[in-house]
């Protein structure tokens, strides 16, 4: 695995992860469907809402630790070995570990700060989340629940009864979409589910615009303690003009145990600058 890989690869974590959101402000619009009602076939008969079926899906949870892989293409490719612990609504940390379980760079994601260790070139980032969010309001909830497969509210949280009036709802044939009705500078975006209630994919698109700009599918859905979870997620983006794709495939998640959250910076290292999130894709 060439090192620059390293770099590029926990970088492209945090920005494929983050920066769907990060140039869109926040507008209200109309979004077709029956938010908040109930759904009907084609023949009239009111049927169970699809909101209320997607939430009975989901568990509640504190921590999350698993192992599982990474792959990433782009100007690089590769692939390698990686942890990942969470704490609900606090961290998400990520350990890189291509051979034999030594790590080699970690990502951590709190509430208001990235942190990214490239142990190979001995550098750092240290910044805050608005640098890639633009003031939007997304939260540490928002992304995990990116990376488990679960549909959210930018800002406000994982879907609940509470908040399926601001969620829209159409029926396509193979399953349910659900679009949450307040949008960001002319952006939507979508959770699609299949008859089961299993995510299928996360799509943001310029309104009236097919094509979703960026774009998250789930696979390998499983019930777990934590209700339905994607055990395989590939994220297709364009950062930088470049166009990146990336998969996470988890094994073994272990919830509601004790994680250990690093959040030191070695010594000696050297600190990149914010310039570098945006730049290390052209080297």
């Amino acid at each position: 695995m060439k090192n620059n890989s390293i770099r590029l690869t926990i970088i492209a974590l945090a920005m494929t992860l983050l920066a769907a959101c990060g140039t869109i402000k926040k507008t209200n619009v109309t979004t077709p469907g029956n938010a908040g009602q109930s759904a009907t076939t084609p023949q009239g008969a009111t049927t169970t809402d699809p909101c209320d079926a997607v939430i009975a899906t989901l568990g509640g949870w504190r921590t999350m630790q698993t192992g599982g892989n990474i792959s990433l293409k782009g100007s690089s490719s590769f692939s390698s070995a990686i942890q990942v612990r969470m704490v609900r609504d606090q961290a998400i940390f990520i350990s890189l570990r291509p051979m034999l379980g030594i790590e080699v760079g970690r990502l951590l994601i709190t509430a208001d700060s990235l942190y990214a260790v490239d142990k190979i070139h001995k550098r750092y980032i240290a910044e805050k989340v608005s640098l890639l969010t633009a003031g939007i309001p997304v939260t540490v909830s928002d992304v995990q629940d990116i990376f488990l497969g679960r549909p959210f509210i930018i800002g406000k949280g994982t879907l609940d009864e509470a908040l399926k009036s601001q969620v829209a709802t159409s029926d396509t044939g193979h399953g349910v979409v659900l679009s949450p009705t307040e949008h960001y500078k002319g952006y939507g975006y979508t959770f699609t589910f299949d008859k089961a209630n299993r995510i299928t994919a996360l799509s943001i698109a310029p309104q009236g615009s097919t094509k979703p700009a960026y774009q998250v599918k789930y696979n390998d859905v499983k019930g777990t303690t934590a209700g339905n979870i994607a055990h395989g997620i590939t994220v297709n983006a364009t950062i930088d003009k470049k166009n990146l794709n990336f998969g996470l495939n988890y094994k073994n998640i272990d919830w509601n145990g004790n994680v250990k959250i690093e959040r030191g910076i070695p010594n000696n290292y050297t600190r990149m600058q914010a310039a570098d999130l945006f730049s290390i894709f052209s080297n």
